[in-house]
């Protein structure tokens, strides 16, 4: 059996003229929001990365 994916709710506050300006554009702003949090996850996970390489190899020479 494979493992169940859970979808959860997060809320976000934001000015009521950022609301008023992004309701007036056709923009799924769940599924943009929901795409730029993973890509910024996989940029911090690639600078951790980056970063313990960088200390490997410091500490190899």
């Amino acid at each position: 059996m494979g493992k169940e994916k859970k979808d959860v709710i997060i809320s976000l506050r934001i000015p009521e003229k950022l609301k008023d300006e992004m309701s007036k554009l056709n923009i799924n702003w769940s599924e943009y929001l929901r795409k730029a949090i993973e890509d910024k996850i996989c940029r911090e996970k690639m600078k951790m990365i980056w970063s313990k390489i960088e200390d490997l190899k410091e500490s190899s020479v």
